[in-house]
């Protein structure tokens, strides 16, 4: 009787414990962040009196996936082969649209399948299609698509005015700097009598950013400036914008407040994690911080996100892997941008990157094609020929240059102490010590504080005996660590 007693407590016991187990199960599975959507949006130009506004469409409905549902979205122009489509989650929604402007009127024609029914040969499922005043073309795009709306800000992401959503679409759709600024007259406007559309402000904000490289008069730098105001009112309208965030997250990084900028990052991938662009916002303030693993780990959540169709960034090149000393890594990232574009940039940093490897004879192609370029702004394609002129043996010539380039970006008002950092190593290279100290410093000032790559980049070898160089590499050191201790690598990825 006494085993069978024993018997019979522990089946109780059991009992107890799997219940237990399963009401932790079932609260694990309640508050578990919801799984990201994945979607791929095919573009289409949109045609309205001979102007392409299909930039500024794809933006737009992206914007909607991402702001109201929390997908993740990936661009194409064309539909992947069937082998590509086969290396996505087959659960991948595939959006088709095109857009066609009648009268004042939106006439957007949309199709929805996911990968696994393409790959068996199912139909499209077919959305509205009737020329409709913009924001009811809109609501009905949201009303039929095949996803959770997550996030209730749907009216504030387009001016209700058929004109001025017209307006505002033309604005999207700018990619060139110097266009930009030259309709920050019309997006300033917009921003006054659309006070409650986000995306109007996102935009304001983009051409203000990007008017920085080309005319910094009309947005200023910094906190106080025209551009953060901008940007702000966009994330204070709709949290967690996530266009809107890792727009101003380069902004705020470019003039070296990498604090303020890995909070509104962080703050965003909160609330939505599925979101790729968000993680190399996380990257480039990290790895200008000095936060290298935090960096990668945002890295690789951003490929684990794209998959298969991951590509670089169009915005700016992937260091974070160089200041980490993983060279293969950095060229492997610069050679897949380079199938994407030939900036004088890519062409900088393939010269570079054959300097560390010491072969100065091939880096000599790549610098001379950047040092040939017509691209604005000129920054790079100016330090592709300081770099030349080293390598050329015209050292007064490639220091002549330098200078001319310290007071083009004295005009322009952007910090960008990563920037300035290569024009310290350039100025080491060239034997200019004080000159080289002097601008890591400002790099420094400037908010460049990646401890690991100032004490390990090659070229500053012969700088790092300097005097003044014990106090610079010990003020970077606290100012990292303090970094480190407001941002965890845990932050910069779920």
């Amino acid at each position: 009787m006494l085993s069978l007693r024993v018997t019979r407590q522990g089946r109780v016991w059991l009992l107890v414990v799997l219940l237990l187990l399963g009401l932790g199960t079932l609260g694990l599975l309640l508050t578990r962040a919801p799984s990201v959507e994945r979607v791929l949006l095919l573009s289409s130009p949109l045609e309205s009196q001979g102007r392409d506004l299909g930039a500024g469409l794809a933006s737009l409905l992206a914007d909607h996936l991402e702001v109201l549902a929390g997908a993740t979205v990936t661009h194409a122009t064309v539909l992947p082969s069937p082998a590509e489509l086969a290396r996505l989650p087959a659960s991948t929604r595939i959006l088709r649209y095109q857009g066609r402007r009648e009268g004042d009127r939106l006439l957007l024609a949309v199709e929805w399948t996911t990968i696994a029914r393409l790959l068996a040969g199912s139909q499209w499922s077919p959305g509205p299609a009737l020329a409709r005043e913009p924001h009811r073309a809109m609501d009905a795009f949201v009303g039929s698509w095949p996803l959770k709306v997550r996030h209730p800000y749907q009216r504030t992401l387009i001016p209700r005015t058929p004109a001025q959503f017209w307006t505002l679409l033309e604005g999207m759709s700018i990619r060139d700097d110097q266009q930009a600024a030259a309709h920050l007259g019309v997006s300033q406007r917009l921003a006054e009598e659309e006070p409650d559309c986000t995306t109007v402000w996102l935009t304001l904000g983009d051409h203000l950013y990007r008017s920085l490289w080309v005319n910094p008069e009309t947005a200023g730098v910094g906190l106080s400036s025209r551009t953060h105001r901008a940007f702000q009112e966009a994330v204070e309208l709709v949290p967690g914008h996530p266009r809107a965030t890792f727009l101003w997250s380069l902004m705020l990084t470019d003039t070296g407040n990498q604090n303020t900028a890995l909070q509104a990052l962080t703050t965003a991938t909160s609330l939505r994690r599925g979101i790729p662009d968000l993680y190399l916002g996380l990257a480039y303030a990290g790895r200008t911080s000095g936060l290298l693993a935090g960096a990668r780990k945002a890295l690789d959540r951003r490929k684990e996100l794209l998959g298969a169709l991951a590509s670089p960034s169009a915005w700016f090149v992937e260091t974070t892997y160089l200041y980490l000393g993983d060279l293969a890594s950095f060229e492997q990232e610069l050679g897949r941008a380079v199938a994407l574009r030939q900036d004088a940039d890519i062409l900088f940093y393939q010269g570079y990157a054959a300097l560390l490897r010491g072969n100065r004879k091939d880096a000599i192609p790549f610098l001379k094609r950047g040092s040939e370029t017509a691209q604005t702004p000129a920054l790079f394609r100016d330090l592709c020929g300081v770099y030349l002129a080293y390598l050329e043996g015209r050292p007064k010539d490639g220091l002549a240059q330098l200078r001319a380039i310290d007071v083009v970006r004295g005009q322009l008002r952007i910090p960008d102490g990563e920037w300035t950092f290569k024009e310290a190593e350039a100025y080491a290279l060239l034997g200019e010590a004080d000159r080289a100290v002097d601008c890591a410093t400002r790099a420094f000032v400037q908010g460049f504080i990646c401890a690991a790559w100032y004490e390990t980049s090659p070229f500053l070898a012969r700088v790092r005996s300097h005097p003044r160089w014990p106090m610079l590499r010990r003020n970077i050191r606290e100012r990292r660590e303090v970094m480190e201790g407001s941002f965890p690598e845990a932050v910069f990825a779920p």
